[in-house]
């Protein structure tokens, strides 16, 4: 049976779990904390995965980040960096989807459901079906919902820019006012192409307010009143018709959101990219201007890590995801 290797708090872990859910498919789950891959299991994952070795390490774990590995790992053999990540299993990036003929590392849905040929089945059967089930592609960037479920909510129409990136990377797009900002978070985060692996926080100047936001915790009471989960959007939204998102504290990535209009029939409970421009640079990249010193770099390490890491943006896929993010649901 195909066995994935999951960490119960793991925000990437949960939306992994709930695709495999959703899809039907029968797996056995196992707690990579609980049970960390034994140096055995490591040398024949990393052979079947074909990726380099580094790419099964947490870059984005507090553990990693504690015990200098970015500056470490390039003097380490393959050996000593089996060894280390069999000591323990945060050092070890999640989900891993193992299976006689693969191994995947990481969520990407696109790699996870040509692997699993979801669909493929349903679609040799029954060709005309499969085809009229195709998610259409709608001229205007306009969210679409089924008959049954029709509405009409407020909205806010924003758009949110990445600090001082050269070339420029900016989203505009939908939310509905009836979210928190842990939902408004989510969702900034989905729509820039972020990982979601950090903590974030919304620095709102005409309060003076600092909202936090953590996509691995259900605890309310964390951070007091500054908890994201408890401070909804309307609380102050639109008076703060300006305001900064922080993603990641350490590589401190700044997005400028401004509320550029609202709309009071919006027909969708989800958020919706309506355009955007640039790619998201990729997750512990170290920073804008680190990222892009990375850019101009001639060094062949850096070079092969940007191509690896770095993704295309794809609106239609990005809209998909929002769809999850729906006011009232519980993150």
């Amino acid at each position: 049976m195909t066995t994935c290797l999951c960490y119960p708090k793991c925000a990437t872990c949960k939306k992994a779990q709930k695709w495999l859910d959703n899809n039907n498919i029968e797996i056995s789950l196992r707690d990579i904390a609980k049970e960390n891959p034994t140096e055995e299991e490591l040398r024949q994952w990393h052979k079947a995965s074909g990726l380099p070795l580094k790419k099964f390490f947490n870059t984005s774990g507090k553990k990693y980040k504690e015990q200098h590995l970015k500056d470490k790992l390039p003097g380490m053999s393959e050996d000593e960096q089996y060894k280390l990540l069999a000591t323990d299993g945060l050092l070890v990036k999640r989900p891993i989807l193992v299976d006689d003929g693969f191994v995947l590392v990481g969520f990407k849905e696109a790699e996870w459901e040509k692997r699993l040929c979801i669909g493929q089945e349903e679609a040799k059967s029954k060709p005309e079906e499969a085809e009229s089930q195709k998610p259409k592609q709608a001229k205007a960037p306009e969210p679409e919902q089924p008959p049954q479920e029709k509405v009409s909510v407020r909205a806010f129409q924003m758009k949110v820019t990445l600090r001082a990136m050269k070339p420029p990377v900016w989203r505009r797009f939908f939310v509905p006012e009836d979210m928190t900002f842990q939902d408004l978070a989510d969702t900034l985060i989905t729509v820039m192409g972020w990982n979601g692996a950090h903590l974030s926080a919304f620095e709102m100047p005409k309060s003076g307010r600092n909202i936090m936001a953590n996509p691995w915790s259900d605890n309310e009471d964390q951070f007091g009143d500054r908890n994201g989960k408890k401070v909804k959007l309307t609380d102050l939204l639109p008076a703060e018709k300006k305001f900064i998102f922080v993603y990641d504290m350490g590589d401190n990535w700044e997005h400028e959101v401004v509320i550029e209009d609202v709309r009071e029939n919006y027909p969708a409970l989800y958020p919706a990219v309506l355009a955007y421009e640039g790619n998201c640079p990729p997750d512990d990249s170290g920073g804008v201007w680190s990222y892009m010193d990375m850019l101009l770099s001639h060094d062949e390490n850096t070079k092969e890590w940007l191509e690896k890491n770095s993704t295309v943006y794809n609106m239609e896929e990005t809209n998909a995801a929002l769809r999850e993010i729906k006011a009232g649901n519980k993150k």
